[in-house]
């Protein structure tokens, strides 16, 4: 956040010991499966240990209007399902390409502030959590049938979090959010007009696609993810956060016969601003927001299973 191509600050993927992450997992031997809610981009993860099951839901908090006044908000929720479940959290924010670790500070019950160089994060949780020296984060949750534990993390200027502190979530704002954001994904998927027998797997693969979306510009990108080789431990590990005209113009053509034409136009509006109206003037790739120097950088990170060079750009 507040973009596909912003420099990370959960990066483990790319460097285990210097990236930063945000871990929840249970303290006991578990098994685990993943699925999204059915018609949006909520994942849901299930926990099944000895003592019991839990499961954690994921999301990006969506809102009508967002386009304009996005929550910028990554939300994780924890639920018992059945027995009891430990879980342990920790956070390690690390910004700009695991570079920088920030400086954490108390603000009060259940907030934190994460701060440094041109970033700034606003941690919230109803979890017991405490810091772990200047830079990290971690706490332990038990849960049973019908409790649950909220993690809020959300992107701020730092110079906005040298002030008062921030505003701070609740548990009804966040759970409001939870059914915002599914509401909002389901009201989404309705515009689709496949008559297929495979609709469900179209519907599934536009959702992805409507993800890929910089909403403000109307830039559809390759991937949301840098540096992740095409064979193992190869070299092609190219940073796909990008729009490439090519591929973004079949993405184009199959949100319109899926009945999206709102996403397919405002792709269509972002090449003719991006290559300012004259086709001699288009490149294969833009920035989302429709840059056009990309200037490649290699950064000092070990690499996705030391799979190397890293690049961005």
């Amino acid at each position: 956040m507040p973009r596909f191509d912003s420099p990370s600050v959960f990066g483990r993927l790319l460097d285990w010991e210097e990236g930063g992450f945000c871990f929840i997992s249970p303290t006991e031997e578990f098994t685990g499966s993943r699925r999204y809610l059915d018609r949006t981009l909520v994942l849901e993860t299930s926990f099944v240990t000895a003592s019991g099951r839990a499961r954690l839901l994921d999301f990006f908090a969506m809102r009508p209007g967002g386009r304009s006044k996005p929550h910028r908000q990554l939300l994780r929720l924890i639920e018992g399902v059945e027995g009891r479940v430990e879980l342990r959290i920790a956070i390690s924010p690390r910004f700009d390409y695991g570079s920088i670790r920030p400086w954490i500070r108390y603000e009060q019950d259940g907030l934190f502030g994460a701060i440094g160089g041109a970033a700034g994060l606003v941690i919230w949780t109803d979890a017991e959590m405490g810091r772990a020296g200047l830079h990290d984060l971690e706490g332990t949750v038990v849960v049973s049938p019908g409790e649950r534990v909220r993690l809020s993390l959300q992107f701020a200027r730092p110079e906005l979090l040298e002030g008062p502190a921030p505003s701070q979530p609740s548990a009804e704002k966040v759970d409001a959010r939870l059914d915002g954001t599914v509401a909002w994904w389901r009201a989404w998927a309705r515009q689709c007009r496949a008559e297929d027998p495979r609709t469900e797997e179209a519907l599934r693969s536009a959702l992805v696609l409507k993800g890929l979306t910089h909403a403000p510009t109307g830039a559809i990108i390759a991937a949301p993810t840098t540096s992740l080789p095409e064979t193992p431990g190869g070299e092609r590990n190219w940073d796909y956060r990008y729009s490439w005209i090519r591929d973004s113009a079949f993405t184009l053509r199959s949100l319109r016969e899926l009945g999206f034409y709102k996403e397919a136009s405002g792709f269509g509006r972002f090449v003719e601003r991006s290559a300012a109206g004259s086709v001699d003037e288009l490149q294969i790739m833009y920035g989302c927001g429709g840059e056009h120097r990309l200037t490649e950088l290699v950064l000092d990170l070990d690499g996705y299973r030391g799979a190397r060079p890293v690049r961005i750009g």
